[in-house]
């Protein structure tokens, strides 16, 4: 029997098993499947592993992600967040709203920092419930770590007014992530890294460049030397960044939709698994027909040469249906298929 991680081994190698492998990034649309509210799913680890391993029963995904929300490290490192009951954490109180406070901050404890004790303990559940498909869990990365703590708005000001305190919190923010990250490592499961606000719908090429690439280069080489590989998820545009991103030594990268796949699998030439890109408001009203689409223009696109995982663009939003998840299932099974996109 051929399992998810067999079709991810197959993608990784550049080849096919029986069909393209396909994902879903679940977000708070696990909250949907429990049938809770978003509040309480996103401060009870229990739900995180419980709604992670159903969702996994109803769509039977050949890889799987366990995250919760990306101020999770924020959080660990000091943030001040709250919890609405409809919508996803929020910051109270930037803890760096003033800059000195930068000095006072001290690198987080996996087991004993903020929520992070219960995304562990989450990460392991789902470890050693799901054996026959590849797992990660993702750990947020220095930018948006650092965004959360300082506030997007005034970290990007900061780059033109006070580029020296940029470098030393990406430099701390940095650290977070490798510690926090070296938790998820030992709890099983392999690293994807996301990195939600440094896109360019957010910051220019030129920030990326110069303040965080460098960042994301040295976290992909300590890991490596952990013997570990790293994908990486961005949220929205990153078509000018592609190219950098392929200087990382990622070895997958999640594309978002309003990003070009036909522009990433072009540039990455196999050299990186590429997944996407069905855009999530598909799965909140979108139609079969239209999820089906989707599935296939993904596919004809990115499944020639192996190297493709199909999946959602980002994060399922709470209000998505399973009735459109399921759709894009059951596209995927029926056009993933060697002799559909293969055909002359």
């Amino acid at each position: 029997m051929i399992t998810g991680r067999d079709r991810i081994r197959a993608a990784m190698k550049r080849t096919c098993a029986d069909r393209i492998p396909y994902s879903l990034i679940l977000g708070p649309f696990r909250a949907r499947i429990l049938g809770c509210s978003p509040r309480e799913y996103h401060q009870d680890g229990g739900k995180l592993a419980t709604s992670t391993l159903l969702a996994h029963e109803m769509f039977q995904h050949d890889s799987e992600a366990v995250a919760w929300d990306i101020f999770l490290e924020a959080e660990a490192a000091g943030a001040e967040l709250e919890f609405p009951e409809d919508g996803v954490p929020q910051v109270r109180k930037h803890v760096l709203s003033q800059k000195t406070a930068l000095s006072a901050l001290q690198l987080p404890r996996p087991e004993s920092s903020g929520r992070y004790p219960l995304f562990l303990e989450a990460c392991r559940a789902v470890a050693n419930s799901l054996r026959s498909v590849a797992l990660s869990g993702t750990v947020t990365g220095p930018w948006t770590i650092a965004a959360g703590l300082r506030g997007t708005q005034d970290l990007i000001y900061d780059t033109v007014d006070d580029p020296v305190f940029v470098a030393e919190l990406l430099k701390f923010t940095t650290e977070v992530a490798e510690v926090l990250g070296t938790g998820v490592l030992e709890t099983g499961l392999s690293l994807t890294l996301g990195e939600a606000a440094s896109s360019c719908s957010l910051i220019s090429p030129a920030i990326y460049r110069r303040f965080i690439k460098p960042r994301h280069q040295e976290i992909v080489r300590f890991f490596r030397e952990k013997k570990a590989n790293l994908s990486m998820h961005i949220c929205g545009y990153i078509d000018p960044l592609m190219e950098d991103l392929m200087d990382l030594g990622i070895v997958a990268l999640s594309v978002d939709s309003p990003s070009s796949l036909k522009r990433m699998v072009e540039i990455s030439q196999k050299r990186i698994v590429v997944l996407g890109n069905v855009a999530p408001s598909l799965f909140v009203s979108g139609s079969r027909e239209e999820i089906g689409n989707s599935v296939k223009e993904c596919i004809r696109t990115a499944a020639h040469g192996g190297a493709f995982i199909l999946c959602s663009g980002c994060e399922l939003p709470y209000d998505a249906t399973t009735e459109r998840a399921q759709f894009f299932v059951e596209a995927a099974r029926n056009y993933g298929r060697p002799e559909w996109f293969l055909a002359p």
